[in-house]
C-alpha cells in the first residue's frame, strides 16, 4: 500500500483510455491557424453588430502564435534530454543535432528547392546567392537587407528555432544541476525574462523610432533574434524540471499519507484517485481559459492600440505592450498550459493512439490534432499561396473576399502539407537515431 502515488493512479485513471486529445499538438495547430488568419490580411470594420465593431475578433496576432510556437519547442526540446532521450555526452549530442536535421531540413530544402524553381525565381540570380545562402544556412531574416527580394517571408522563424538547438544541450548542462526545485524554477524563470526584457530596452533606446515607425527595423532588431527570444524558448525549457520536482513532492506528500491511514485502503484510493481528478481537470479547465482570454486580449489590442490593417498605419509597432508585455505574458500562460496537460503523462511521448478517422469518431475532440500534424508543412506553404491567390479570390465586400482568401489558403496548403508529411516527413523520420525504438510517424507527431 506504501508505493500508491499520484503517477499510478493517474495512469489508471486519467490516461486509462489513450484515444484522448494530444493537448500540446492541437494547440501547435491553433498556433498555426492564427499565423495563416493574419497573413490573409482580415479586413477592419467588416464585423459590426449593434454598433459595435467586433472584426478584431479576426484580428489573431501573429506574434503570439509565433511565440507559442518557440515556448512548446523550447519545452519538448527540453522534454527530449530530461526524459533521458538523449545523454549529454558526444554521441547523445549528435544524435539530438542529427535528429533536429531530419526533422527540419528535408521539407525545409524541397520547399526551398520548389518555390526557388517556380515561385522566387530572381533568387537564383548571382546578385541573390547571398541571400539564398542565408535561406539554406538558416540565418534568414526577409529585412536583413535594405532592398529584401521577394520571398517566404514565414521561414524567418525557422532559422530562430534552429539556431536555438544547436544551444539545447548546452543549456541543459547548465539547467539540469541547478534547477531542482520550485524555488530554484521561479528564480530562473523570472531572472530570464528581466534578461531578456533589458536586452529589449537597450535595444529600444538605440532605435526606439525606427522600430515604432519602420517595420523592417522592428522585424530586424526586436522580433527576429534568437537573443530576443531566448525567454520564450527557456521558460518552456524550464517547464521539464519543474515537472519532474511537483511530481516527486505530490509522490512524496501521498506515501506520507498512505503510511497515516495505511489500514484503510479503499480510503486511500478514494482520496487519491479524487485528488488527481479533480485537481488536474481544474488546471486543464484553467489552462484552457487562459489561452483562450490570450488570444481575445492580444486580438484586440492588436486592432484597436496597433491599428493593424490600417491603411494609414506606419510600419513598426507602436506600443509598449506589444514592445515589452505580451511576449512574457504568452511565455507565462503557454508555460501554464503545457504544464498542467503535460503533468500527468509526462514519462511517455505518446500515451495516444494514431489519429485516425475511427479514432476521431470515437473521440471528435481529436480533430483538433489535424492542424497541428500539418502544422509544419502548412507553414511553410500557406505564404506563397496566399501571394498567388489573393488576385484571383476578390469581391466587393472585404469580408467575403478574406473569407474565400483563408478557405482557399487552408485548403491548399493542407493538400500540400499532407503530400509532403507522408512522402517527406514520415520518411526522413525512419532515419532518426535513438536509444529505443520507437514509432516514426508518432515521433513527427510528438516533435516541432
Amino acid at each position: 500500500m506504501n508505493n500508491i502515488s499520484v503517477e499510478s493512479l493517474s495512469n489508471q485513471g486519467i490516461s486509462q483510455s489513450k484515444n484522448n486529445l494530444d493537448a500540446l499538438l492541437s494547440l501547435r495547430g491553433i498556433a498555426c491557424l492564427m499565423v495563416v488568419t493574419i497573413h490573409c490580411a482580415p479586413p477592419r470594420s467588416s464585423i459590426i453588430y449593434l454598433g459595435y465593431d467586433f472584426s478584431w475578433l479576426i484580428f489573431s496576432n501573429g506574434l503570439v502564435a509565433v511565440w507559442i510556437f518557440f515556448c512548446l519547442s523550447g519545452y519538448l526540446m527540453g522534454k527530449a534530454f530530461y526524459s533521458g532521450r538523449y545523454t549529454v555526452d558526444t554521441k547523445g549530442i549528435f544524435n539530438f543535432w542529427c535528429n533536429r536535421a531530419l526533422r527540419i531540413v528535408p521539407l525545409y530544402y524541397f520547399v526551398l528547392l520548389i518555390l526557388s524553381i517556380f515561385v522566387y525565381t530572381d533568387i537564383l540570380k548571382m546578385a541573390n546567392w547571398g541571400y539564398l545562402f542565408r535561406l539554406l544556412t538558416f540565418t534568414y531574416q526577409p529585412y536583413f537587407y535594405p532592398q529584401p527580394i521577394a520571398f517566404n517571408d514565414s521561414l524567418w522563424s525557422l532559422s530562430t528555432e534552429v539556431q536555438f538547438y544547436l544551444l539545447v544541450p548546452f543549456i541543459y548542462s547548465i539547467i539540469a544541476p541547478l534547477i531542482i526545485s520550485l524555488r530554484h524554477f521561479i528564480t530562473a524563470f523570472f531572472i530570464v525574462i528581466i534578461t531578456v526584457f533589458l536586452i529589449k530596452f537597450i535595444t529600444l533606446s538605440g532605435f526606439q523610432k525606427q522600430i515604432i515607425e519602420q517595420f523592417a527595423y522592428a522585424f530586424r532588431y526586436w522580433y527576429a533574434p534568437l537573443i530576443n527570444n531566448l525567454d520564450l524558448f527557456i521558460c518552456g525549457f524550464l517547464i521539464n524540471p519543474l515537472i519532474q520536482s511537483y511530481r516527486q513532492n505530490k509522490n512524496t506528500d501521498c506515501a506520507t499519507k498512505c503510511i497515516d491511514i495505511n489500514n484503510k485502503s479503499n480510503l486511500n484510493k478514494k482520496y487519491l484517485s479524487r485528488f488527481n481528478l479533480f485537481s488536474y481537470a481544474n488546471n486543464k479547465i484553467i489552462a484552457i481559459a487562459l489561452i483562450v482570454l490570450l488570444y481575445l486580449f492580444t486580438a484586440h489590442h492588436f486592432y484597436n492600440q496597433e491599428l493593424w490593417g490600417l491603411p494609414t498605419r506606419t510600419g513598426g509597432f507602436r506600443t509598449s505592450t506589444t514592445i515589452f508585455i505580451l511576449q512574457p505574458l504568452t511565455a507565462i500562460i503557454t508555460c501554464l498550459f503545457i504544464f498542467a496537460f503535460e503533468l500527468t503523462k509526462y514519462e511517455s511521448y505518446s500515451k495516444h493512439e494514431k489519429l485516425s478517422f475511427t479514432n476521431i469518431l470515437k473521440n471528435p475532440i481529436r480533430a483538433l490534432e489535424i492542424m497541428g500534424n500539418l502544422s509544419y508543412g502548412v507553414y511553410v506553404w500557406h505564404v506563397p499561396i496566399i501571394q498567388k491567390i489573393t488576385p484571383i479570390f476578390i469581391s466587393d465586400i472585404p469580408l467575403e473576399a478574406f473569407a474565400f482568401r483563408i478557405t482557399a489558403t487552408l485548403i491548399l496548403s493542407s493538400i500540400l502539407a499532407t503530400i509532403t508529411y507522408y512522402l517527406v516527413e514520415i520518411p526522413a523520420a525512419k532515419f532518426k537515431i535513438y536509444r529505443e525504438v520507437r514509432n516514426q510517424e508518432s515521433e513527427v507527431r510528438s516533435e516541432k
